[in-house]
This record gives structure tokens, C-alpha cells and sequence, in this order.
């Protein structure tokens, strides 16, 4: 069959990676793209994905390998991904710019390949499109500047957080972002929660508190636990390439487990959280959900009941003195 090839002409596409390693071919070069790293395609490069190991296993025919790639996206439709202001943290933190990988021009040089018809497909106004070249559109020999693919190592984050009290805005953990039309929001946050030490001080609640936001917040899970949703007696909570939706200004917050038990953390030494790696997709725009997500089977459709148990934590009276 032919080869199939993409480009998108409406935006970037954010790649999140969750199972499997990637083997990422585009216009300017190659880019292997594992669980924990992270990779951008600009608006209309030619790029084609296939599963790291089988791509290696090509031309094994007695490989029956039946793993599949699983992972995120995030398109945006004006602008592009750029590193947050670090405002008073300084020059360092966060995400460095020095951590960002991108190819080396390589082209398909052997005759079979490049001149071998293949199906280019289009993403233009939220439709899509294809045409059959009669050659692999992989053939830039060299090239110069700054629009281009690349990938970043989520390891490589230097993680900013509390050395006193209180639980910081997660936009502390802001991996790359992109510029919005009010001061004060985004029209696209990549916000990670990685491995770290929560240094606060005594007498504070680690997990986020209940909120709501004017951002839309999806959130997944590249691997292990999420410590606001751990879920009762080892089932339910959040598991690796699961996600969650809280639209703007639906409140939301730590299910009645993780509650209380943070309530009873005294907090009073540093504690280092490595349990897993979280990431959220933040967002000024309202996201309307497809009709497969509201009725794919995979919907927790008792969702809300992760804060069933949580009881008033205040006094019933007050002292008016106080």
C-alpha cells in the first residue's frame, strides 16, 4: 500500500506521548518521541508517526507485535508554543530553552523510497483532505532557521515550588504556553506536575484546593498515581492515559480520600512526591466535547461520586471575637 503522510494547515499539534515510544519522520529530520518527553509540529509540516519498536521491526515479517501507541494532542489554531515569562523567578527554571531537541536535515536518499507515491492528507478548516504524490515528500537536503519540529524531555523540568506555605497556582509548573487575548490568561497552558519535593511548612493542605477557574482544565496521566485522585481501596481514581475534563467555572477539587488524608499530614518535614507524572492542557477557550467521548463506554459516569463522604470541616458556630 501507499505511505501516508500529514499536514496540518489550521495550527500546531502538541504530541504527549503516554505508551509506546514514537518514531516521528518529518520535512526538516527525524525525532524519536518516548513516554515523558514531548514534541511540536508547526502548522504545515509534513510529518509521519509510526510505533518505535515495530518501525524497527519492519521488515521482520514474523513479527507480530500487537502493542499500540496511546498518548494526548493539543491543537491550537493562532500562535504558536513559546516558553512562559519567568518574571521574578530570573533567568533560569522551569523549562530551559537550552533542553529543547530538534532534527538534522535527512532526506530519503535511496531511490525506492524517494520516488515511491505516497498519500499526503491535510487538516484545513477542521476538515480533511488528501492527494497522491508521486514522490516521499522527505526530501530537504539542508535548511536554515527557526520554524521547526522538536521535542523536549519533561525530566529535564526545573520544578519552582513553595519553601513556606500554601499550595502556589499550578502555572508554576507551565512547560510551554501560548499567548491568549487577555493579560492574565492563555489561549493554551502545557502545565506538567512532576516529580518533586513539597517543602511547606506546618498546618498546610498539599493538594490543590477546590476552585474553579476561568480556564478549561483537561488534565491525563502519563504514569503512576495522581495524588489529589488516588480513589477508595485501590480502585477508581486516576490512571495512566485516563483524563479528566473540568470545564470553566465548574468547581472541582481533591476526591474525599486524598481530603482527608492531607488533612491529617501535619506537614512538618519536606516530602518528596515521585508517585507519577501529571500534565494539564489549560485553556481560555470553552472545549465542547465529541459525541464519542460522551458515550464511549470508557466514561466514569459516577465521576462526581469521588466526593461523596466529604463532610463540613468548619464549626457550626463561631465565636464573634474571633
Amino acid at each position: 500500500g501507499e505511505d501516508l503522510h500529514m499536514y496540518n494547515s489550521d495550527g500546531d499539534f502538541l504530541i504527549v506521548p503516554q505508551q509506546e515510544s514514537l518514531w516521528i519522520q518529518t520535512e526538516l529530520g527525524r525525532l524519536t518521541v518516548s513516554p515523558g518527553e514531548i514534541c511540536v509540529i508547526p502548522r504545515g509540516i509534513v510529518f509521519t508517526v509510526n510505533i518505535l519498536n515495530l518501525e524497527n521491526n519492519a521488515d521482520d515479517e514474523s513479527s507480530e507485535d500487537e502493542s499500540f501507541a496511546r498518548g494526548y494532542m493539543l491543537e491550537i489554531f493562532r500562535g504558536h508554543f513559546q516558553l512562559p515569562e519567568l518574571g521574578p523567578i530570573g533567568s533560569n527554571g522551569l523549562a530551559n530553552c537550552r533542553d529543547f531537541l530538534h532534527p538534522t536535515a535527512y532526506y530519503d536518499s535511496d531511490d525506492s523510497q524517494a520516488n515511491k507515491s505516497c498519500i499526503i492528507v491535510n487538516k484545513f478548516g477542521q476538515q480533511l483532505f488528501q492527494r497522491s504524490n508521486p514522490h516521499s515528500p522527505y526530501n530537504v537536503v539542508a535548511w536554515h532557521g527557526n520554524y521547526l519540529p522538536y521535542k523536549y524531555d519533561l525530566g529535564r523540568f526545573c520544578a519552582v515550588n513553595s519553601v513556606t506555605y500554601d499550595h502556589p497556582d499550578p502555572s508554576i509548573y507551565t512547560v510551554l504556553t501560548a499567548k491568549g487575548d487577555e493579560n492574565g490568561t492563555a489561549l493554551a497552558d502545557f502545565v506538567i506536575f512532576p516529580p518533586r519535593v513539597m517543602a511547606t511548612d506546618q498546618n498546610t493542605f498539599r493538594p490543590p484546593w477546590f476552585h474553579r477557574n476561568v480556564m478549561t482544565e483537561f488534565m491525563g496521566l502519563i504514569c503512576g498515581k495522581y495524588d489529589a485522585k488516588k480513589g477508595k481501596n485501590g480502585s477508581g481514581g486516576f490512571v495512566p492515559g485516563g483524563a479528566s475534563l473540568h470545564s470553566i467555572m465548574t468547581p472541582h477539587g481533591p476526591d474525599a480520600a486524598s481530603y482527608d488524608a492531607n488533612v491529617k499530614n501535619p506537614c512538618d518535614e519536606p516530602t518528596k512526591f515521585e508517585g507519577g507524572l501529571a500534565f494539564m492542557f489549560e485553556s481560555s477557550a470553552m472545549c465542547k466535547l465529541s459525541q464519542y467521548a460522551l458515550h464511549c463506554e470508557q466514561r466514569e459516569r459516577d465521576y462526581a461520586s469521588c466526593w461523596d463522604g466529604l463532610e463540613r470541616a468548619f464549626p457550626t458556630t463561631f465565636d464573634e471575637k474571633s
